[in-house]
């Protein structure tokens, strides 16, 4: 009798545990459905024209969506004054791409009954939809009215959104977050904004240490292949370049004439190519830092190449390196 109220006991459990596990797979599907209702991929920007991003944006009532590019501000622009996006009202029979497999209601009466769009520009292809021409009117009159003020970004008291590039030099305080090199990066707190800061310091710094290195490394290859000939040798007229000596070079002593250019090796030559594209990769790093617009990543960056400068940089010889500049190289 016991073995079969355990029997019956384990199945009950057996059972509860696979309803749960189906409710959430159910839940989990719809999350996934509401997800790609709309397709981001052919949203546009109102302000810019560009592909939109998920996150950050603006809810609407009506389960509908306001949604910007990456531009640091455009969200802004947006959704502090709505009203100078919109343009035309027009009748609809279907909801166009990019919405066409949403299911959105009039924000204003959550009437599923869509009959008018509101268009919103003065570019992108996104829209506010409504079940009647006056319910868009009222929509287009206001805008603001229909927003739910909880937007869904990544937010924090600090900064809010992501961007890659600001419009213009900004700074992430109170602002949008800056996203330092890839998208997982997000600098959304200060402990997070100082790491990146002394980041960037150390990647400034450790270019100037590159340059040097790859200046003193083809130095010390070059004096390689150079080494001073013992006198047996230095007779020798075969040794010396003299094609391509001036008049001048042809009347010293033979030992006092210019030596032929030698080429390095092969395994010199990748050595020097190795450490060049490395130190040309993180020089372009740190100018796609710079080009990001935000005004502590640029001071960062010239903090950290005038330190580099001042302790690794040999100011002192007469040729000095090159400059790692990827825009102007030498």
């Amino acid at each position: 009798m016991s073995t079969m109220h355990l029997c019956l006991g384990t199945n009950a459990v057996t059972l509860w545990l696979l309803l749960a596990v189906t409710v959430t797979l159910s839940i989990a599907q719809v999350d996934h459905t509401l997800l790609i209702q709309q397709d981001l991929s052919e949203t546009f920007c109102p302000v810019c024209n560009m592909v939109v991003q998920p996150k950050p944006n603006q809810l609407l009532r009506g389960s509908q969506v306001l949604y910007a590019c990456k531009m640091a501000g455009h969200l802004k622009q947006l959704v502090s004054n709505p009203k100078s996006f919109v343009r035309e009202i027009s009748a609809i029979s279907t909801l166009p791409a990019p919405y066409a497999n949403s299911t959105v209601a009039c924000p204003v009466c959550h009437d599923s009954s869509i009959t008018h769009a509101v268009h919103l520009g003065p570019h992108g292809n996104q829209m506010i939809f409504a079940c009647s021409e006056h319910h868009a009117s009222t929509i287009s009159t206001n805008p603001a009215d229909v927003f739910i003020y909880s937007p869904s970004n990544d937010t924090s008291a600090y900064c809010q959104g992501a961007t890659t590039m600001y419009d213009g030099f900004q700074s992430a305080f109170h602002g949008i977050c800056p996203r330092l090199l890839f998208p997982r990066w997000v600098l959304n707190s200060e402990v997070k904004y100082g790491v990146g800061f002394l980041g960037i310091v150390l990647m400034g710094m450790l270019l100037e240490w590159w340059v040097e290195f790859q200046d003193r490394l083809q130095r010390r290859f070059v004096s390689s292949v150079g080494l001073p000939m013992s006198e047996a040798t230095a007779r020798d007229e075969k040794l010396y370049d003299v094609e391509n000596s001036t008049l001048e070079d042809k009347l010293l002593p033979v030992e006092q004439r210019p030596l032929r250019r030698r080429s390095l090796p092969l395994r010199a030559k990748a050595v020097l190519a190795t450490s060049y594209t490395g130190m040309m990769a993180l020089a372009y790093f740190l100018m796609l830092v710079v080009m990001s617009y935000e005004s502590g990543f640029f001071i960062a960056a010239l903090l950290g190449v005038g330190l580099g400068f001042f302790f690794f940089r040999d100011v002192d010889t007469a040729n000095p390196s090159s400059n790692p500049d990827p825009c102007c190289s030498t």
